[in-house]
């Protein structure tokens, strides 16, 4: 029983956090290069409620942000290659 509460408390954060990126302004999300640093950032603050439930918040926040400039890097070369035709 007691790893129920746990777990319960992890499902809300995470609800919570769908929840919240899917109330973000949709021109933010058509153009991924109109975001800065600070606000990729701002967009995982809510992971580091992690700490509360026993997770280490601040490394999962920490490698969400990786994951997320990794990611819009990638979106950025794919880009470049189907503006110069190289895709196909």
């Amino acid at each position: 029983m007691k790893t129920m509460l746990p777990l319960g408390f992890v499902a809300i954060i995470f609800s919570m956090i769908l929840l919240s990126s899917g109330c973000q302004k949709k021109t933010a999300a058509t153009d991924p290069n109109s975001q800065s640093k600070t606000e990729l950032h701002e967009n995982t603050k809510p992971l580091q409620a992690a700490d509360l439930v026993g997770y280490d918040g601040t490394k999962l926040r920490r490698s969400v942000d990786k994951i997320t400039e990794v990611n819009d890097k990638h979106n950025q070369e794919i880009e470049k290659m189907v503006e110069t035709g190289q895709g196909q």
